[in-house]
């Protein structure tokens, strides 16, 4: 009895490392996942985005994203950089594609289609049981697991670097409604007129500019009107703002990109005062009702007492 019990137990041993060798298949090679295209991604300078009748360029120049279309101003690398990904995603199942189906797939009507370098992706509905979307490319469906879809349909404004500055920005002269100053050749800031704690705290007022971001973008859609900033990089290049609005958000606008950018919070404060702090402290004291001289003492009858000499 005892050795019938080990022998089955040997059996059922013998069958559990069969069953592990026949399901893990030592030697067998995954499947290569087949990417939508063969684009060489890192060498790609242009991407077109077309949605409907809107269109969407951005273009690579001295290792750096900008849109080109519909208005030309520094892109966000990040989502640059997912754009591209989008021609590299995995292909889950790839058919011949006819004329006619194009319909069946809703590509006759594309929700965008997307130009990276020589490859053009046609993007139509989504596997409603798998919720896989259809891209036609060439004349070829693929099925494509959909995480992209929202970079597809974002606005270009989306596409903009949120950053006020270029990321190397160097600043040289700054000048506000107030005030500017200028970095003299022997390397000391030159105000004008002259600014109290200049000095000490223009390198705070630099680095906050160098990395103010906005929370939010918009396209002008006609030139706005206000205080002028004006900022010169070290480039030689010129950044040239409006201020819209200062107070509760900060609203400056760039007339030569069509765009206004929103910062708020204590960003907001620290770039249009060499000293947010002290200013803030200055107003809130100016706002304070003057404090009351004590009232003289009264006698009963509400005469006031005068005290004897």
């Amino acid at each position: 009895m005892k050795s019938r019990m080990l022998l089955n137990l040997s059996l059922l041993a013998a069958l559990a490392v069969l069953g592990a060798i026949a399901y893990f298949e030592p030697g067998k090679k995954e499947p290569a996942e087949t990417p939508l295209t063969p684009v060489d991604i890192d060498k790609v300078d242009t991407l077109t985005l077309q949605q409907g009748d809107k269109t969407i360029v951005l273009a690579k120049k001295d290792g750096h994203w900008r849109l080109s279309a519909p208005f030309s101003a520094p892109a966000n690398e990040f989502r640059a950089r997912q754009l591209l990904e989008i021609a590299k995603a995995t292909s889950d199942a790839s058919y011949p594609l006819k004329p006619e189906e194009l319909a069946k797939f809703e590509l006759d009507k594309p929700i965008a289609s997307l130009t990276v370098g020589d490859a053009v992706l046609i993007f139509g509905g989504a596997d409603p049981i798998n919720m896989r979307r259809y891209v036609r490319v060439g004349d070829t469906l693929h099925l494509v697991r959909d995480d992209f879809s929202r970079h597809l349909t974002a606005q270009a404004t989306d596409y903009v670097d949120k950053k006020l500055l270029p990321e190397d920005a160097r600043i040289q002269e700054i000048a506000l409604p107030e005030w500017k100053a200028r970095l003299g050749q022997d390397g000391k800031w030159v105000f004008e007129p002259q600014q109290e704690g200049g000095e000490s705290n223009i390198g705070d007022l630099l680095a906050n500019w160098q990395s103010a971001r906005a929370i939010d973008i918009k396209h002008l859609d006609k030139p706005v009107g206000g205080p002028k900033l004006h900022i010169k990089l070290a480039n030689g290049d010129p950044v040239d703002f409006v201020i819209v609005q200062r107070e509760p958000e900060l609203l400056l606008a760039r007339q030569d990109c069509g765009l206004q950018y929103e910062v708020v919070g204590e960003p907001a404060k620290r770039l249009l005062s060499l000293n947010p702090k002290a200013a803030e402290t200055k107003a809130e004291t100016a706002a304070q009702p003057a404090t009351p001289a004590p009232a003289a003492p009264q006698t009963e009858d509400g005469a006031e007492e005068i005290e004897a000499d």
